[in-house]
């Protein structure tokens, strides 16, 4: 009965909008992709900016993480993964828990290719993603090296983030090939829609999704299964990695070298 009242107030608090705009899918490049300089040693840097004037009429914050190496001017492309926190989170919520070292000591061991990460705001007020996806996407893209082909271009988050980056993700399959969801699942009630957008991919749509979360994170973890089994129905590639831990950014990203090597493989 408990578990069933948490739940209810889970599915309240999170709750549905309508779909958004689609936003015009970049064109792939043929330019190809950046790799790691010879002998380079020099760490990542953390960019932190906002959007001054966004629709919704006052500064959107988010951070930018550029790898090793990364050069001022580049005639490569890079990979982005535009990264949302939970509920209540911040664009530094993700960094705050060592993404940027794990990131710089994955690249420079050359375990994963360069990449660059966006973190955003969090999406309590705007549970599609609407502003990340119609307008700092579009900017972000405008601004940086980052190759226009959905193939290099993920989405994920943790709690609500995990939401709004599934919801990204299967409405939007034709921007993004992937997404990672830690920490979330299905949201209750939504499995219908889920299924109708997943019922849209096609070949040239196909999407991948990695899942991950805590055995102490009980509720989330039975979300995470139920979405596993509606994926494994729409024969969409997937996998959920459950182990010992919580519902916390610092598990989460204890396991983003397993999420970013699975990213990786498509590239």
């Amino acid at each position: 009965m408990r578990r069933i009242i948490v739940a209810s107030c889970f599915v309240l608090l999170l709750g549905c909008t309508q779909v958004a705009t689609r936003t015009p899918t970049l064109a792939p490049t043929a330019i190809p992709l950046a790799v790691l300089p010879e002998g380079c040693t020099v760490p990542g840097e953390v960019i932190r900016a906002e959007l001054t004037e966004p629709t919704r009429g006052y500064p959107y914050s988010y951070l930018v993480y550029l790898p090793p190496c990364f050069p001022e001017e580049s005639e490569t492309r890079y990979p982005v993964l535009y990264l949302i926190p939970g509920r209540g989170g911040s664009p530094d919520s993700w960094f705050q828990a060592g993404l940027p070292q794990e990131m710089d000591r994955l690249i420079l061991a050359g375990e994963v290719p360069p990449m660059i990460i966006v973190t955003t705001e969090n999406t309590d007020s705007d549970p599609q993603a609407e502003t990340i996806y119609k307008e700092l996407i579009p900017f972000i893209e405008s601004q940086y090296p980052i190759a226009k082909d959905r193939r290099y271009r993920a989405v994920a988050g943790g709690s609500l983030g995990g939401i709004a980056a599934y919801r990204l993700a299967f409405q939007h399959s034709d921007t993004f090939s992937s997404s990672g969801i830690f920490g979330a699942g299905a949201i209750s009630g939504e499995e219908p829609s889920i299924r109708g957008w997943l019922s849209q991919l096609n070949d040239a749509s196909r999407l991948r999704v990695f899942m991950n979360s805590g055995e102490q994170d009980p509720l989330m973890l039975e979300r995470a299964r139920v979405m596993k089994s509606i994926l494994d129905e729409a024969g969409v590639e997937n996998k959920l990695y459950v182990d010992d831990g919580g519902h916390h950014y610092t598990y989460w990203v204890l396991n983003f070298e397993l999420y970013l090597k699975w990213l990786a493989q498509d590239w």
